[in-house]
Order: structure tokens, then C-alpha cells, then sequence
């Protein structure tokens, strides 16, 4: 598998993927710490697979969480009437984990997503198609361009 790097410094390795500015970014460590992590890649490399997992075909479904999933487990949790402890108790979780990912400050995992749907009769897990990036395909020697190399681009033409 080709190596991925960072979509904003450029660096390697990828440690997740982001949200930034409404972009979703391949980030290193310390650029991840930038935007709100969507999903995080194991410490052994920036494979999105498993090693004993068949790698993603294009087009390949697969699930993500809603974008203002906070809001909408909130909204759902109040219309109902329930304390945040009470909807903790019931799917088996902690009450803070539960606050951060109402505040957004921490992304519910697959699992607790389908738990709070169930519970509060909302829909947070979206299915979503994946296409493969340019930065996926070409010679090793190829660096895919970063954000940083964007800016440099534009102020360059800026001052001709």
C-alpha cells in the first residue's frame, strides 16, 4: 500500500482522518490536533484496513457519523424528556462520555451511535461511498500536494 501523508504539512505518518473547515484531511499527530478527529488509525502505520482485512474496493460502502451528531442527540434527549444519566444508564455507558459527545468534543463510536439511535429514535450512522484519492494511486516518489503548497501556489500568482 502506498504511503499516505499528511493533507496539510505534508508529513508522514497519517495518524487520522479530520474535519477542517467542512474538508475532510488525512493528518499527522500534530496536525490532527487542528480539527475534529472523525477517525483515528491505529499506532502501527496509517492503514485504514486491518492487516487481515481485504483492502477497500472502490466505491466501497461504509458508515460514518453524522456531522452534527451532538445536536441531534440533544435535541432528541430533551424532547423526550430524559437526563443525561438516565439515557447513560439505559445503553450501559458513562454520563460524562455521554456529555462530551453531545458537546462534540468526542466522536461516539459506531456502536454507542447505533445504541442512541435505538434508545432516542434518532439517526446518527450515515452510509457513505468512498472513492479513492489521487494520493492512493501513482509512484512512490509521487508527494501529493499539501494545503500549505496550495497557499504558496496562490501568493505566487498574486504577485505577478
Amino acid at each position: 500500500m502506498a504511503e499516505l501523508f499528511c493533507d496539510i504539512c505534508g508529513k508522514s505518518p497519517v495518524r487520522a482522518q479530520i474535519l477542517l473547515e467542512g474538508a475532510r484531511l488525512l493528518a499527522c499527530g500534530n496536525c490532527m490536533r487542528g480539527g475534529k478527529v472523525l477517525h483515528r488509525f491505529d499506532d502501527a502505520g496509517a492503514s485504514m484496513a486491518s492487516p487481515a482485512a481485504p483492502a477497500p474496493s472502490p466505491m466501497e460502502s461504509s458508515e460514518e457519523i453524522a456531522e452534527n451528531y451532538g445536536r441531534l442527540i440533544k435535541a432528541a434527549r430533551e424532547k423526550s424528556g430524559l437526563p443525561l444519566a438516565v439515557v447513560a444508564e439505559r445503553i450501559k455507558e458513562m454520563e460524562s462520555y455521554l456529555h462530551a459527545i453531545e458537546h462534540e468534543r468526542l466522536m461516539p463510536t459506531v456502536e454507542v451511535a447505533r445504541k442512541l439511535e435505538k434508545e432516542l429514535g434518532i439517526r446518527l450512522v450515515e452510509k457513505t461511498q468512498s472513492v479513492p484519492g489521487p494520493s492512493a494511486q501513482g509512484p512512490k516518489s509521487f508527494t501529493p500536494p499539501t494545503l500549505a503548497d496550495m497557499v504558496d501556489t496562490k501568493k505566487k500568482g498574486k504577485g505577478k
